[in-house]
C-alpha cells in the first residue's frame, strides 16, 4: 500500500448553487413540497376498514382500449395454436 501524505484540506460542505441550475433547484423544490404534502396528508388520514374501501373504489383501473388489441396475448395464443398444430402433424404423419 503507498503512503500518501495527509490530506490538508476540510471536507467541503455540499453547495447546491454550484450543482444545480436556478430551474432544477427550483423544480426539486415543488417535488419535495408535493411530497411532504402527500406524506401529511397520508398521516393524518386515519386508515379505517371505511377509508380503505374508498381509496380502492376510487382507484383508476386500467383497462385495454377497444381499438388496440393486446397484441402480447395474440401471440402467445398463436404460439401454443401452431405449436399444438405442429405436434398434431407430426402425430399424424
Amino acid at each position: 500500500m503507498a503512503v500518501v501524505p495527509k490530506h490538508s484540506d476540510q471536507h467541503s460542505r455540499y453547495d447546491p448553487s454550484k450543482e444545480l441550475t436556478q430551474d432544477q433547484l427550483h423544480r426539486f423544490g415543488q417535488v419535495a413540497s408535493t411530497a411532504q404534502k402527500r406524506r401529511e396528508k397520508l398521516m393524518a388520514r386515519e386508515q379505517s376498514v371505511l377509508s380503505q374501501a374508498k381509496d380502492a373504489a376510487f382507484r383508476p383501473v386500467v383497462r385495454p382500449k377497444k381499438d388496440k388489441p393486446n397484441t402480447t396475448r395474440y401471440a402467445a395464443w398463436m404460439i401454443v395454436v401452431m405449436a399444438l398444430c405442429l405436434w398434431l402433424m407430426y402425430m399424424t404423419g
